[in-house]
């Protein structure tokens, strides 16, 4: 798994892969889609990962002066909640009779629509017995080769040791569930996401009814296309994201699709469960973590007035989600990336790279995996997702007036209903 974190390991790695920069990677991996990202990938485009924390960093100082969640209320807070709808979605537990009560029962339930969202992602498939024939199959051995769905439990964290974030125990877990949840079409995951999202933007957080601006789930994906380096198109779709949306004469329009994108799977691949905290990590491969770059470095690429051009707000944020677990992500690109991503030959990254005062990395930090079958991983999404909407309301309103300025057709952007590749 990737996990390099400081410019000392990327070196070593790089030097191990004979590969530092975009250009070296060949024309075929250049123009392939983000779906299709691999470690390589990671390498040339000069990721760094940092250590992930059960809040993600980018927010934890507002939150902590500005939560209205975990603090309530105070004249100093810039966002209000209805409480009631926040404690039954954050402190109340899940219907006790989730698993088996009828979706118009639950429905009746506040916040009905996510219990029962919540209830197909947890359930396992009716599908009945299948009879297939039997085969005698022989493993093929190969050295590098893990077997996808491993549990490792009682091994050291691939990451780093730490608290564990929900409450789950060995005890609680199923391992045949988990195997069942990966039949599980991505949709389930990204309409159980997408609702949660609903709820907290849209019953928890009381928006200014007199303003012109609302911040919504977008439920559309985005397909983005981006030339990167002046010469390889590529491209991107993500599975929705967290838009503001601006209502103007003829009704309401999109202002900003990307306040933070959603890359939904499944379920996780693998996982590893703590001994000792009994904390489970979803073990993210090396595939989908490049698949979640290349959506950030293709959506930043075709619409840096958008996403920012100074350092300070040079950032893509992503959800990243998997059965029932989601994790907050934020890319932040160097002062000198965009001068990376414009050179058009090898030799002139490599000389960008070589000069020390200029930063041409990306920077990568995560909050833990929440898992929203539990009050206390509900109740941390939520902070998070009212820290996101702070941190664009004060880094990025300029940047989206400005894009608003911008003739029709000037974006590289799209909307599509289609499945992503």
């Amino acid at each position: 798994m990737f996990s390099i974190s400081t410019p000392q390991q990327y070196a070593h790695l790089s030097v191990e892969h004979d590969l530092a920069v975009p250009l070296q990677l060949n024309d075929e991996e250049l123009i392939r889609p983000a779906s299709r990202w691999t470690l390589r990938h990671l390498i040339a485009y000069r990721l760094l990962v940092n250590p992930e924390k059960g809040f993600l960093d980018t927010f934890k100082p507002d939150h902590d002066q500005q939560c209205p969640v975990c603090i309530g209320t105070g004249d100093h807070l810039q966002q209000h909640l209805d409480h009631e709808k926040t404690t039954a979605l954050t402190e109340d537990p899940c219907p006790a009779n989730l698993f088996k009560a009828k979706e118009s029962e639950l429905m009746q339930l506040q916040h009905g629509a996510f219990w029962v969202s919540l209830a197909r992602a947890m359930r396992l498939e009716q599908l009945g017995e299948r009879n297939h024939p039997n085969r005698d199959r022989k493993a093929v051995e190969r050295p590098d080769f893990v077997n996808p769905t491993t549990i490792i439990k009682g091994s050291s964290s691939p990451t780093r040791p730490s608290s564990s974030e929900f409450e789950l125990s060995m005890g609680d877990f199923d391992e045949d569930q988990h195997d069942n949840r990966r039949s599980k079409p991505e949709e389930v995951t990204v309409h159980l996401v997408m609702t949660f999202l609903q709820h907290s933007l849209c019953l928890c957080l009381m928006q200014d009814p007199n303003a012109l601006t609302e911040v919504r789930v977008r439920i559309e994906r985005v397909k983005t296309d981006a030339c990167i380096n002046s010469l390889h198109a590529t491209t991107a779709e993500d599975d929705g994201g967290i838009c503001r949306m601006r209502w103007r004469t003829i009704g309401w329009s999109m202002e900003n699709p990307y306040f933070a994108l959603i890359e939904a799977k499944r379920t996780f691949q693998r996982l590893h469960i703590d001994d000792k905290s009994g904390e489970i990590h979803p073990i993210v491969s090396n595939e989908t973590l490049a698949q979640c770059f290349g959506e950030a470095i293709v959506a930043w690429t075709a619409n840096r007035q958008l996403l920012g051009q100074d350092y300070r707000r040079c950032s893509v944020f992503l959800i990243a989600a998997a059965s029932t677990f989601v994790r907050f992500v934020h890319f932040q690109f160097g002062s000198h990336y965009a001068d990376l991503l414009d050179a058009t030959d090898a030799e002139a990254q490599e000389a960008l790279i070589a000069d020390g005062e200029k930063d041409t990395y990306v920077q990568m930090r995560s909050s833990k995996w929440l898992n929203l079958q539990t009050s206390q991983g509900r109740r941390i999404a939520l902070c998070h997702v009212l820290a996101l909407l702070r941190w664009h309301g004060e880094h990025s309103f300029g940047a989206e007036m400005a894009q608003t300025s911008m003739a029709p057709g000037d974006s590289d952007t799209s909307m599509d209903e289609t499945d992503s590749e």
